[in-house]
């Protein structure tokens, strides 16, 4: 997980949340209301291609019940390659192969937030807000 700074310009990495070992959508809400975000953005895992297959489908309905659990906008983005460049981007920062792994998914999902937040039109941008 990730999260913007309040004007939506940049995105830190924040926290992992397991899927497997809790109840994501309680998580995701909690951090939610801390952090007063208005719009949350799931990475949709697609083919290289651009198929969608089992794996979009689960993040798809993940998308559901977090808009529906948290009332807020929920937007679905593009995750090709976002684990390859974190990947790349901690190699390069020296970042110790141990480490890497935990590390990887938090950085992936801000280079998935940073990529949608760069996409957004100029007006979206000016509303500020937290992503």
């Amino acid at each position: 997980m990730a999260l913007s700074d309040p004007g939506g310009i940049i995105a830190q990495p924040w926290t992992v949340i397991d899927r497997s070992r809790s109840d994501v959508v309680a998580e995701v809400k909690k951090i939610v209301l801390e952090h007063d975000v208005d719009t949350i953005v799931v990475g949709l895992p697609v083919s290289l291609s651009g198929r969608e297959g089992h794996s979009a489908a689960s993040a798809r309905q993940l998308a559901e019940q977090l808009g529906s659990a948290t009332g807020v906008t929920v937007e679905m983005h593009d995750e090709r390659y976002s684990t390859v460049a974190a990947e790349r981007i901690m190699r390069e920062g020296g970042a110790p192969s141990k480490k890497r792994r935990h590390r990887r998914d938090k950085v992936a999902a801000a280079i998935i937030l940073s990529e949608y937040l760069m996409g957004r039109s100029p007006e979206t941008h000016e509303s500020g807000g937290r992503s």
